[in-house]
């Protein structure tokens, strides 16, 4: 599914020619490194999108045929809010089981570096589009939503104050908080979008210390399993990117500013180190060079592939088992804020200057 500010169409991805007939759906303000509103799952394309007649619109698109399955307004979620009630801002839409969510923030009047951001969870059936339900304040500003189980991540934070915060939230329970950890050092968890944590094997994984530790804790209780600080070899304070698991939650990858570590999820142990020669500073963007933590869905799986992006505008293909780099392709046409690309199978998707690429895992 490729979606534009023109319309929405469907590619055949051995051939690349499109299947079906264009939709007339659209995103005004298109992808960016903190809106991400697109998801798949079980053969149904989930889109937050605009129509000519309609905004803010959550579609469910069959796969197998392009025909529309559901359409949800969303403004109708909350009727009769008034011209004074604030703005739902939606940022990243996700699927895990038979639950759609949206989440993202609620618009401020009077915003400054020192209020928290009021962020907000919807859950939505999968199968029709019905409201579940839904959980906003200041506590939910990034979320993950793993793709299985009931229990959802929520961070948060204000930007120029500490700690940061996580914070389990229970969606077997309408929403309902958990436990919460607080997070020393990690005002960054303010930013909305893609989330800056992960999911892998029973644990939630994300950096905290002086952004140089990964910590590991369990998903359904919040007690530590495992932590591993990097450091630097000259140093200096190591700065790590946002974790992302395999495919089979056994491994977890941590961007260290060019090089990218394989950890084993059960205990934390190293695998392997991949040195990327040349790379500049992984899962990170041109736009925010300083820092190895933002919002930006920069690294993804395969079945034996791990792929991520960097501040060079190169794409890196990196053999899973041993670390070592099969291929890396630059596009100087992708924008400063990270590439516009997905994996499906075993073929890497790249969207640039409206002309859609695909390679093979392994090159060919």
């Amino acid at each position: 599914m490729v979606v534009t500010d023109a319309a929405t169409s469907f590619l055949d991805t051995t051939t690349g020619k499109s299947v079906f007939s264009p939709l007339n759906t659209t995103v005004f303000l298109g992808t960016s490194s903190d809106r991400y509103l697109t998801a798949y799952a079980d053969g149904v394309f989930y889109l937050l999108c605009d129509t000519p007649s309609q905004t803010g619109l959550l579609a469910a698109f069959d796969a197998a045929s392009g025909k529309t399955k559901w359409a949800t307004v969303m403004a109708d979620v909350d009727p009769g809010g008034g011209s004074d009630a604030p703005m739902y801002i939606s940022h990243y839409v996700a699927v895990a089981g038979n639950t759609v969510y949206v989440c993202g923030t609620l618009s401020q009047r009077n915003y400054s570096a020192e209020s928290p951001t009021t962020g907000y969870i919807r859950a939505f059936n999968a199968a029709n589009g019905k409201r579940l339900w839904q959980v906003k304040g200041t506590d939910i500003n990034n979320v993950l939503v793993p793709p299985s189980g009931s229990h959802l991540l929520a961070t948060s934070a204000v930007p120029s104050k500490e700690p940061g915060r996580v914070q389990m939230i229970d969606a077997g329970r309408k929403g309902a908080r958990g436990w919460k950890v607080s997070v020393p050092d990690a005002a960054y968890y303010f930013s909305t979008g893609w989330p800056l944590t992960c999911y892998a094997a029973g644990l939630f994984l994300f950096a905290g210390g002086n952004g140089d530790t990964l910590f590991a804790v369990d998903a359904a209780t919040g007690s530590e399993k495992w932590h591993q600080r990097f450091a630097a070899k000259s140093g200096d304070q190591v700065q790590i990117g946002t974790p992302f698991s395999s495919l089979d939650g056994a491994t977890v990858y941590v961007p260290v500013g060019s090089d990218l570590v394989a950890l084993a999820a059960a205990d934390g142990t190293i695998q392997w180190v991949a040195k990327l020669d040349g790379a500049s500073d992984i899962g990170t963007s041109n736009m925010f060079k300083a820092s190895s933590r933002i919002s930006g869905r920069s690294a993804q799986c395969s079945a034996d592939t791990v792929f991520a992006t960097d501040n060079a505008k190169t794409l890196w293909a990196i053999d899973a088992a041993t670390g070592r780099a099969r291929w890396k392709y630059r596009d100087p046409g992708q924008p400063d804020w990270g590439f516009l690309w997905t994996v499906g199978g075993d073929r890497v998707f790249i969207a640039s200057h409206l002309t859609m690429t695909a390679i093979a895992a392994h090159g060919r």
